[in-house]
């Protein structure tokens, strides 16, 4: 592949994501590793903050949260990779990660995956899309973050329910798991706060009334879904 074609962000985002790491990690014809199907229950701690730890997963099935000193600080889904970015043997983990739902994970040694990748010259390319996927996320966060408590809680909701929820043709749907005591954490708002405002969406029919999960009427977040999709949240 030519200098530039390799080094251009899109083939990067395209060619290195987490899919084609679950790929090349499974690929027996270069330098065979060795991994394991394991379940996890919703609740069990995956990596503990400022520990050591050993191994790395690519998510199969389920949703896990990162928090650091309590503060949830994102969460990860299914085909994401747990522990990436603290892959050297004396690294210690930035997050706390916790299942939040029953989970089915590849699990592999942080040893042989740096081996692998260290085995193949573009190996690093993996490392870099993954630090930089974080960052998107990051930046994707402080933008939702500039706006008033109301606007902001707003955003982050739609946020949250286009990348882990599920997009109706006139609703989009929050995961169970995602209660206003968990988003609250997530934005830094008080719980309080965050029950009273919601009270005053479903009023105003920006969520909807006696649902189990969180339910957002697409029709009035039209605004608050063009500006999520517009950060470019589900290429992230």
């Amino acid at each position: 592949m030519p200098y530039q074609e390799l080094f251009d962000k899109q083939v990067v985002s395209k060619q290195f994501n987490s899919d084609q790491l679950l790929k090349l990690l499974l690929d027996d014809s270069i330098y065979p590793i060795a991994h394991e199907i394991i379940q996890v229950k919703k609740g069990t701690i995956l990596l503990h903050e400022d520990e050591v730890h050993e191994y790395l997963y690519i998510i199969q099935s389920g949703l896990c949260s990162t928090t650091k000193d309590g503060h949830i600080k994102s969460f990860l889904k299914e085909e994401e990779v747990i522990g990436m970015n603290n892959i050297l043997g004396n690294e210690a983990s930035s997050f706390t990660i916790a299942a939040l739902t029953n989970m089915v994970l590849l699990k592999f040694t942080k040893e042989d995956v740096m081996l692998k990748l260290m085995h193949l010259q573009e190996g690093l390319f993996f490392l870099y899309n993954d630090m930089k996927t974080m960052n998107q996320h990051m930046v994707q966060r402080d933008v939702l973050h500039v706006v008033d408590t109301k606007e902001r809680l707003k955003m982050n909701i739609v946020y949250l329910g286009v990348l882990y929820g599920n997009e109706m043709q006139d609703e989009l749907i929050l995961p169970k798991n995602f209660t206003k005591k968990m988003i609250s954490n997530f934005i830094n708002l008080t719980p309080t706060t965050v029950y009273n405002i919601c009270k005053q969406l479903v009023e105003e029919g920006f969520l909807l009334e006696g649902a189990q999960n969180i339910v957002v009427n697409k029709e009035e977040a039209a605004h608050e879904l063009a500006v999520i999709k517009g950060l470019g949240v589900l290429n992230a």
